[in-house]
């Protein structure tokens, strides 16, 4: 009876990740595979938090839990995660507002900026093949992936499945700006071609999925349903309460990643922490998020903008000032005696400014 024999494979093969960057980027979308390929799906959509660290400094990243009953807009499932980052933006906003240098100045790294440490990241991902023939999962937001829906769709118009393994084809995608000023465009890869009698006509790049690329996808290729740790809501609270703020470490994350050997593939984006776009309540996120798969007939599902409920911001700004603002009118002899909002903040342990947010 003839046996299969296969080849062995030893460690970890980390996978080759990429996302827009300015200019134009180039790739042909690989079809579903592995165990959604019977699905028929070739893309998924994720939330996925960053600013999390195991006590050793190092990043894991994890899903969102949050699901919202789209029709009574009530949370079904929270997210304790999601709720600080919106927390810390209404505090930080606040703090604006009433002038609090310091207080911006502590908070504003944490969730504001083109590279905040805590971001609620949205996109979709797929296995993609580039101009030099290298095997990634490449990350689009909502916006480039709406462009390159409508592509596809103009292509199946004609015929031709621009996914399939004989008759694939490169797409160009285009992205200027950022932030919210972020522009994308796609439009398929094409080359061009002098024809005698008459002259140069662009035709569509036609790829086809060669045996060598084939045998090479089991290792390269991602499993686009794998590509992120789901953590129940009890497990993202309990990190979120034993994390340190301002650092992101967490003691839960060595129990619920690394002691049970998923800090590997764990790690994020290849270390990237949201990137330039980050959309923690921005962005793709007020465009409404789209379902967490795309199959081959490129139908896309959205849902609302989900919301938590937080505490009033103001309070926990006017923490800082109460002792400032309780002190008697002094003199201005006296004056140079008292310090600024800013010094007392300045002169806070991290411990208490945190505190005095309502944040310790």
């Amino acid at each position: 009876m003839a046996v299969k024999i296969g080849k062995a494979k030893f460690g970890f093969t980390q996978k080759k990740y990429f996302k827009l960057k300015d200019g134009e980027s180039t790739f042909r979308i690989l079809p579903p595979l592995g165990e959604l390929a019977d699905e028929g799906v070739w893309s998924k959509f994720y939330k996925i938090h960053y600013g999390y660290k195991n006590t050793k400094g190092k990043l894991r990243v994890f899903q969102s839990s949050l699901v919202e009953n789209r029709k009574t807009k009530m949370i079904e499932v929270p997210d304790a995660a999601a709720a600080r980052i919106k927390d810390l933006k209404l505090k930080l906003e606040a703090a604006k507002a009433a002038g609090q240098k310091a207080v911006v100045e502590k908070l504003g790294p944490l969730v504001s900026g083109q590279k905040p440490m805590y971001n609620l990241d949205s996109n979709h991902y797929m296995n993609v093949i580039d101009t030099q023939g290298n095997i990634c999962f490449l990350k689009l937001r909502q916006r480039a992936k709406q462009q390159l829906d409508i592509e596809i769709k103009k292509l199946r118009e004609k015929g031709i499945d621009p996914l399939s393994v004989e008759n694939g084809r490169y797409f160009t995608f285009t992205r200027t700006g950022s932030g919210l000023d972020t522009s994308f465009g796609v439009k398929v890869g094409q080359e061009k071609l002098n024809i005698a009698g008459v002259g140069e006509v662009n035709r569509d790049i036609v790829h086809v999925l060669s045996d060598e690329l084939i045998s090479r996808l089991g290792d390269e290729a991602a499993q686009l349903d794998k590509l992120f740790k789901a953590l129940t809501a009890d497990e993202i609270e309990r990190i979120v309460k034993e994390s340190d703020l301002l650092t992101g470490q967490s003691p839960a994350i060595d129990e619920i990643f690394d002691a049970k050997g998923d800090g590997d593939a764990a790690e994020g984006d290849a270390g990237d922490e949201g990137g330039e776009e980050a959309s923690t309540g921005t962005e793709d996120a007020q465009a409404s998020a789209p379902a967490t798969e795309t199959k081959v007939e490129t139908k896309t599902e959205v849902k609302a903008e989900v919301k938590t409920e937080t505490k009033p911001a103001q309070t926990a700004v006017e923490k800082v000032t109460a002792q400032v603002a309780s002190k008697p009118e002094v003199t201005p002899a006296a004056s140079a005696a008292t310090t600024t909002t800013a010094e007392q903040v300045a002169g806070m342990s991290d411990a208490d400014f945190l505190k005095s947010l309502g944040l310790s």
